[in-house]
């Protein structure tokens, strides 16, 4: 019995045994596989010329987020913006809007393309809008013309929308045979209750049009102006975080006085726009005006009659400065005829390059200058 069970023993241990050196030829075998694949993997990488092979996991936010569809869209030549390939099946078009204290705020005005601040008469500013991306519902105050203006709009190839004007704005208006929607032969116009004559007439893209068409004007045109970055681009330039035009000191009979101010929001990259110290804003939403790029154009300016009305010259040449991104540089503009594009270029010659937004004009007269508030 003894012996039985020395054997049985003796058989499990060499069962044992020989599964154990089993198992150890099976991991050595395994272990060569493995080096002998790597090998193989190094030796094609080798012969791939030593060219690393980089792999770029995409971030979450790049796979998060969907390209924006482009199909069916343009690039506004007033923005440098995307829009909707309709916009090309307009005609731009241009509102005189009033800026005396009892008519803000104006309605639309943060709907324009491209917005111009100039004197008139008693050193109280206007507005010209152009509408071209946007057609609004609802625009106003609107105010007279004068011959600066139709001057700048003409650039545009508009329909150039005022109240009246001076003699020789309406004089040009007819020379220039542009198309003209008058707040005194058309019917585009109604007067609002809420704010007084004269500082309370207003109209609507879709008046304005159909008055247009009734008058057989041409339906379409697609406005040249300045070229654009396809995407944000800092301008090397001094820092212009805050920036201040007095167009008119307060006096005794005016305490408060006419200045336009702005401060640029690092953040979105936009300048806020102030009126006299207060928050610029649309009557139609109640939001504070913005834009992207401000264009100051000095311009020889002189009173040329008794009822202070200006003569602005903008057929020449002069200088400006260009505020983008929170920096400023100093420009050069040129204007050949009344027809010409004004056209703006760097110290060295080279055209100024603006970033897709909203641009306002800030005509100044010659020899004064705004001031930046470090």
């Amino acid at each position: 019995m003894l012996n039985d069970k020395k054997i049985k023993i003796a058989i499990a241990v060499g069962i044992s045994m020989l599964l154990i050196i089993i198992s150890i030829g099976f991991a050595i075998r395994s272990e060569n596989n493995k080096k002998m694949m790597g090998e193989t993997i190094e030796e094609t990488i080798d012969r791939e010329d030593d060219v690393p092979i980089i792999i770029v996991e995409p971030s979450p936010d790049e796979s998060d987020t969907p390209m924006e569809d482009l199909t069916g869209k343009i690039i506004n030549p007033l923005t440098g913006l995307y829009v909707d390939e309709s916009v090309l099946e307009r005609r731009p078009i241009a509102v005189m809007l009033d800026n005396l204290f009892s008519a803000r705020p104006q309605a639309a005005l943060s709907q324009a393309d491209i917005i111009y601040e100039i004197l008139a008469e008693g050193r109280i500013t206007r507005y010209m809008a152009i509408f071209y991306s946007d057609y609004p519902e609802l625009i106003g105050p609107v105010r007279s013309a004068r011959p600066y203006f139709v001057e700048k709009s003409l650039e545009y190839n508009p329909y150039i929308v005022h109240v009246g004007g001076s003699n020789q704005a309406l004089k040009d208006i007819r020379t220039y045979e542009m198309a003209d929607i008058d707040g005194l032969s058309s019917g585009a116009f109604w007067r609002v209750s809420h704010k007084r004559i004269p500082h309370n007439m207003y109209t609507s893209s879709k008046v304005i049009v159909e008055d247009a068409n009734r008058k057989g004007y041409m339906k379409t045109h697609i406005p040249e102006f300045l070229s654009f970055n396809e995407v944000f681009t800092a301008i090397d330039g001094s820092e212009a975080k805050e920036i201040v035009f007095e167009y008119k000191e307060p006096t005794a009979s005016d305490q408060t006085g006419y200045t336009t101010s702005y401060i640029y929001n690092n953040e979105n990259r936009l300048y806020y726009r102030y009126t006299n110290g207060k928050p610029h804003v649309d009557e139609n939403d109640q939001n504070q005006l913005t834009c992207t790029n401000i264009i100051v154009q000095y311009a020889k300016t002189q009173v040329i009659d008794n009822e202070g009305r200006l003569k602005v010259d903008f057929i020449g040449s002069g200088t400006g400065k260009l505020y983008t991104g929170g920096e400023m540089i100093e420009i050069k503009w040129e204007k050949s005829s009344a027809r010409s594009s004004t056209l703006f270029y760097k110290n060295d010659g080279t055209p100024i390059k603006l970033n897709p937004g909203i641009t306002w004009f800030q005509v100044f007269e010659t020899g004064k200058s705004e001031t930046i508030i470090q």
